[in-house]
């Protein structure tokens, strides 16, 4: 059944760009010509406006919002934290593939007194020399002599710190929420933004002490309730890897991303807080061969993206190896058939667009 293009394009405009705040073009709409699609009259149908906003994203004006709200919440940390935290940031908003125009932004605030360190990988590394190029051994080796046992608690440092920025923030801002395991959810008004502030530990990797690379550094957040540590997670290298792939492709990577997130967004049969996130469908789309998209117009990533899903849903042996953009997580690994299921809504709501481009195109001819 054709979808309600005008009623999905007035819920993208609301979500993402209310204000209508002139937007950059797609690469993929300007300079290149569609292979499926040849019919300049679809340039006027709901539909082709429909996928072209839902690729498009947020208005950058709303993204620098967000960013500076970030700032303010780290400038009140920064003054009583001092050099003993260092300040990072993660989620969808650095890789600018948020659709909600107040998106909320994770700021990581980051011990500088410990970090974890995988200490098994690193003396299996520095046993087998041979797979190892000189400056890699010289970096492994350096790490592993320099190595001192941290005589505190990091635990306890995790502790002071969240429950120091908890009285900072409920002192500075009306809007704050410390009960969260993981974070502290404050609200700033001006610009009015969520942001999330997490407090965290680095974890140097085996990638990271081969390169010593900031991005490969790996993070373990505190969980407050548990009074521990979660296991490790690289999302400032997930971030790059993002970035990168999408300037290889002129931007059709995070095109990708952002239209599978709103067709997710509108779908009655999924729940937003579902088990298909944006860490899914991230990995959903850095996975697709880029030979398939690269050089392609907006309208054909609709169908590569449901030739992607299709894939995922008739082939175990294919989905059983997608891994997450870090390439530590097989994302399907768990919860599967709840995965799965979302998948397949997924996949009938993006098939259904791919037939109404198809008759209408066939239709204008």
């Amino acid at each position: 059944m054709t979808k309600r293009y005008d009623q999905l394009i007035q819920k993208i405009n609301q979500r993402s760009n209310p204000d209508s705040y002139t937007m950059k073009a797609l690469f993929a709409e300007e300079n290149v010509t569609s292979l499926l699609f040849e019919n300049k009259k679809l340039k006027t149908a709901e539909v082709y406006m429909y996928v072209q906003k839902a690729m498009k994203g947020v208005a950058q004006e709303y993204t620098n919002n967000s960013k500076t709200a970030a700032n303010q919440v780290e400038a009140h940390l920064k003054r009583s934290h001092g050099s003993g935290v260092h300040f990072e940031r993660q989620g969808s908003v650095m890789t600018n593939t948020h659709i909600i125009k107040d998106n909320d932004i994770d700021l990581v605030q980051v011990t500088n007194k410990s970090k974890g360190v995988d200490h098994s990988g690193l003396k299996k590394a520095l046993d087998n020399p041979q797979i190892l190029n000189p400056i890699e051994f010289k970096n492994l080796k350096k790490h592993s002599d320099d190595f001192k046992q941290y005589e505190g608690s990091q635990l306890t440092d995790l502790k002071n710190i969240r429950k120091q920025s908890e009285e900072i923030l409920a002192s500075t801002y009306k809007e704050v929420d410390i009960k969260k395991v993981n974070s502290i959810y404050v609200q700033v008004s001006s610009p009015k933004r969520d942001v999330d502030v997490v407090t965290a530990t680095y974890y140097k990797g085996v990638d990271y002490m081969k390169t010593n690379r900031d991005y490969r550094r790996g993070i373990q957040i505190y969980n407050k309730e548990l009074h521990r540590l979660s296991n490790v997670d690289f999302p400032f290298w997930s971030i790059k890897r993002i970035n990168e792939r999408s300037i290889l492709t002129n931007g059709r990577l995070k095109n990708m991303i952002r239209f599978i997130k709103n067709v997710k967004f509108d779908c009655d049969n999924i729940d937003n807080k579902g088990a298909i996130r944006s860490f899914h469908i991230n990995a959903i789309c850095f996975n697709i061969n880029i030979a398939k998209y690269q050089y392609a117009h907006f309208l054909d990533l609709v169908s590569v993206i449901n030739d992607e899903l299709l894939q995922i849903l008739i082939d175990k042996s294919y989905r059983d190896n997608i891994k997450s953009v870090d390439g530590t997580e097989i994302i399907f690994e768990k919860d599967s058939d709840k995965k799965l299921q979302e998948i397949s809504f997924l996949h009938s709501e993006i098939n259904q667009i791919v037939i109404d481009l198809n008759l209408l195109n066939k239709k204008l001819i």
